[in-house]
């Protein structure tokens, strides 16, 4: 076990964020280490590093280097972990660098939206995903969202029913609401 590791056990139990994230923005080895854990296959190194990263990143955004930012995107890309996806998506909405190009990414963000299996948070990561980074560059992807979003209305869950509500108040007036 590595000290990145032996430091996410003991995170486990202490979760203390405020004390974690400053120390992270000064020591850039450390933060290195703890982040390339999020490309571990054992538990529960990849869930904890994705989950610090997304309070640190929140907090410094510019300081997610291009090699974290391609490791995470690849990460999320593979991962068949709820909790690492839900993480990865919800750090990667503050993403310094341009995901516009990447479709491969928003095929997957999409597919998310799509599943009926995903969680609500993962949804709501994946369309903030969208509207940040692709919506901006291709407003004809509004179609295929209200169409996505005309099926999550009639979800089981409240919160999904609320998330598409929320989306249809949001966009109504875009111009390529309409079909």
């Amino acid at each position: 076990m590595n000290q990145a590791q032996a430091f996410l056990n003991d995170f486990k139990s202490t979760r203390n964020f405020a004390e974690l994230v400053p120390v992270l923005a000064k020591d850039e080895a450390f933060r290195t280490a703890i982040f390339e854990e999020i490309e571990s296959e054992e538990y529960p190194f990849p869930e904890y590093a994705s989950w610090i990263a997304v309070h640190f990143f929140e907090k410094f955004p510019g300081l997610m280097s291009r090699e974290q930012f391609n490791s995470m995107v690849a990460v999320l890309l593979r991962t068949a972990n709820h909790s690492v996806q839900r993480n990865l998506t919800n750090t990667l909405v503050n993403a310094p660098f341009d995901c516009s190009e990447n479709g491969e990414l928003l095929d997957l963000l999409v597919d998310f939206l799509h599943q009926s299996e995903a969680l609500p948070a993962l949804k709501h990561h994946s369309l903030r995903m969208i509207e940040k980074h692709y919506l901006p560059v291709y407003p004809e992807l509004m179609r295929e969202l209200r169409t996505l979003f005309e099926v999550i209305s009639n979800h089981p869950k409240a919160s999904m029913q609320s998330m598409a509500r929320n989306f249809e108040k949001k966009y109504r007036k875009h111009p390529f609401y309409e079909y």
